[in-house]
């Protein structure tokens, strides 16, 4: 393959059928299901979005940027692809991890091409050029088709997590629509060949599996599976996205049965045991997890580690200027805590709209405008006291609020430009999005009982349980 991937007739040819079949089967899918549940009307308008978009994402890599990590990971799925064809034994020693990337690298010749050696060598990257190489050869070795079927499979996911926030708010499914099918950095940077599509729609089909087992008790031994196969995903491409998004699950599932408790008296005893629990079931997890997460398991590394990260991701020469400052990461715990609230807001609200140098980024600066705007709004609206109380009234609140603020926190703190950030923030940003919307609607019906005078009444605190 060339510097900059050319498309071939395959691309031309294989990818409209691709489309009309994966078209086919969506509607397929709506019209069966839309009967038992409305919220399938939106299915295939969902799909055709994340199909289409994943074709512009791959047209304006390789056609307007010529280079990229979606190109790389093209270019090594392509390599791993032929490694299959030349000789699956090799492919398998390398697939299960038998083999050392070291030698891995050895089995490649001029015939099956050589993957980016620098991918290859990293294992986020590698795990990644792996799982594609599968989609790669469904896709005839081909980049668009690769794409767009990468796209098609995703969407099972991205369709998972809608499917669990319109289970707990059937009278939001349009709003919600928004916040996890249709906006635009989710559709965008979540369709591609990258690290991010894999990420986003496996965080939210953990989620919907680990719902499915724990509250619904639905297709018990099929759920494990499927959690047990999103997690290995989440934790091999990107260990600190499970890092965040677990203690948040705990911590959803231990007070889903407390907020059926009408006694709050009763509620508030139990309270401190479910917290305990949580952060005792976390600590075993993360500790029986400690070879899989690797620097994320431990707090000097996971420091180290987003130094370098931030370090690397300033230079101006490899990714532009494009940048942003939140201060020194010095490698302490210290320093950690004082940059931690300007890393949070720089993960939820930046770029701001001022920020935005080009058409993608004006895409998110407007977005992050919108969710800051609606941001200020509550906090205005309801306060300190009545925002925090609205939020642990609500299990999902209380999860989606913690996952966005430990991620965010991440994210920020180890991305330093604005092109890593508005991809590293998406596998948490329909939980922002979705729990504005949530809390919003909370407060329109708190606001509906404004006008009773005298002390809050019971109905209202009820609302606010809603």
């Amino acid at each position: 393959m060339d510097e900059s991937y050319s498309f071939t007739i395959i691309d031309f040819l294989y990818s409209p059928i691709l489309i009309i079949l994966i078209f086919m089967i969506g509607y397929i899918v709506q019209h069966r299901k839309k009967e038992e549940n409305p919220v399938y009307k939106y299915y295939l308008p969902g799909l055709v979005v994340k199909v289409f978009a994943s074709v512009i994402f791959l047209l304006i890599y390789t056609q307007y940027y010529g280079y990229g990590d979606t190109v790389d990971y093209i270019k090594g799925s392509y390599s791993m692809s032929g490694l299959f064809l030349k000789d699956f034994n090799h492919y398998f020693l390398a697939m299960t991890g038998q083999a050392k990337w070291g030698d891995v690298y050895f089995y490649f010749d001029n015939n099956t091409t050589f993957p980016p050696y620098f991918m290859l060598k990293d294992e986020n990257t590698r795990a990644v050029i792996y799982i594609t190489s599968l989609v790669n050869l469904v896709g005839l070795r081909a980049a668009m088709p690769t794409t767009i079927l990468l796209a098609a499979f995703s969407y099972f996911g991205v369709w998972k997590l809608f499917l669990f926030f319109t289970d707990y708010y059937p009278h939001l499914q349009k709003r919600l629509t928004i916040a996890v099918l249709f906006l635009p950095s989710l559709v965008f940077w979540g369709s591609g060949v990258m690290k991010d599509t894999y990420t986003f729609a496996a965080s939210a089909w953990f989620i919907y599996t680990i719902y499915q087992i724990f509250v619904k008790r639905r297709k018990l031994l099929l759920n494990i599976f499927l959690a047990l196969i999103n997690a290995l995903i989440i934790i091999k491409i990107k260990p600190y996205i499970f890092v965040a998004l677990f203690p948040g699950t705990i911590i959803w599932l231990l007070f889903n049965p407390l907020a059926r408790i009408k006694n709050r008296l009763l509620a508030f005893t139990i309270m401190p045991f479910i917290f305990l629990s949580s952060f005792l079931l976390i600590m075993v997890v993360f500790t029986s997890l400690k070879g899989q997460l690797g620097d994320y398991n431990d707090m000097d590394k996971a420091i180290g580690k987003a130094k370098v990260i931030q370090e690397d991701l300033s230079r101006s020469e490899q990714y532009g200027t494009n940048s942003y400052n939140i201060g020194k990461i010095d490698g302490t715990l210290v320093g950690l805590i004082k940059v931690a609230p300007t890393a949070i807001i720089a993960g939820m609200f930046r770029p701001f709209l001022w920020e935005s140098k080009n058409p993608v980024m004006l895409i998110s600066g407007l977005e992050n405008f919108f969710i800051l705007i609606i941001s200020l709004y509550l906090l205005i609206r309801l306060k300190f006291f009545r925002f925090f109380q609205f939020v642990f009234s609500d299990p999902i609140l209380i999860f989606s609020f913690l996952y966005v603020i430990l991620f965010m926190f991440a994210v920020g703190l180890a991305s330093a430009n604005f092109g890593a950030l508005v991809r590293y923030k998406i596998p948490a940003l329909p939980f922002l999005v979705a729990s504005i919307f949530i809390m919003l609607d909370k407060y329109k019906k708190y606001k509906s009982k404004a006008d009773i005078p005298a002390e809050e009444s019971e109905d209202q605190k009820n609302l606010i349980n809603e």
